[in-house]
Formats: structure tokens, C-alpha cells, sequence
């Protein structure tokens, strides 16, 4: 019996722990500083406890793709992402998203500083 509630505890525990993770689905789009949009696409984004990781599929203007890795972390409101392994020139990649005034957390924007350039992003929650 107790081996019984033992096992149904530790399916709950684990199952408990896998719903804590939460995917979801950007709309993201990248601006350079003149605030002329340069590429679209969407985030996908994996919350766990605050710790979030994911993937960028992005297209310029011109057609050419951009994609990268996400990387990073939400405390409260505040959105810090690593831009990893961008297919662009741009290196070393911060992004830090705040809610946009009136969008009540479902839409986030802000400045990313790279090594040689800045631009902002605005992405909005699907």
C-alpha cells in the first residue's frame, strides 16, 4: 500500500513539474534605431519557472531569412534574452522587453545592444 501511494505521488510530482513548463508563440518584429522595420517572423518560447530558452524563425524586408536562439530569463515583467547563433552579423545579442504601456503583458518591447549596433524589438503574445 505504501509502495502504491509512493509511485502515485511521484507521477503527480513529475506531472506537476511538467506543466510548470510553458510554450508559447511570438510575433516579433525588429526595428533598427530610425524605427523602419527590418525583418518579422515569430518567438518561440519555452517558460520554466522564470528560466527561458526557445528559437527565432525571422525574414527581412528583402526576403532573406534571419533565424536564432533565445536564451534568458523573466523576473516579474521584465524579459532578458540572449539573441544566440544569429544567421545575420550581429553578435553577442541582449535583448531586455518590458510590457508595452497599454498591452497588459501580452505585448513586450525594447532595445537590444550588440557588439557593434542597437535596434529594438517588439514582440506580441499570440
Amino acid at each position: 500500500m505504501i509502495k502504491i501511494a509512493l509511485t502515485t505521488t511521484a507521477i503527480g510530482l513529475a506531472m506537476c513539474v511538467a506543466a510548470a513548463a510553458e510554450t508559447t508563440k511570438w510575433n516579433a518584429t525588429e526595428t533598427n534605431a530610425v524605427g523602419i522595420k527590418s525583418a518579422s517572423g515569430t518567438w518561440t518560447l519555452n517558460n520554466d519557472g522564470g528560466k527561458l530558452s526557445g528559437s527565432a524563425n525571422m525574414q527581412f524586408d528583402s526576403g532573406k531569412t534571419l533565424d536564432y536562439k533565445l536564451d534568458g530569463t523573466a523576473e516579474g515583467e521584465v524579459y532578458t534574452i540572449k539573441l544566440v547563433d544569429r544567421t545575420d552579423d550581429k553578435k553577442n545579442c541582449v535583448w531586455t522587453g518590458k510590457p508595452a504601456a497599454t498591452a497588459s503583458g501580452r505585448v513586450l518591447n525594447g532595445d537590444v545592444k550588440c557588439d557593434n549596433s542597437k535596434f529594438s524589438i517588439r514582440v506580441g503574445l499570440q
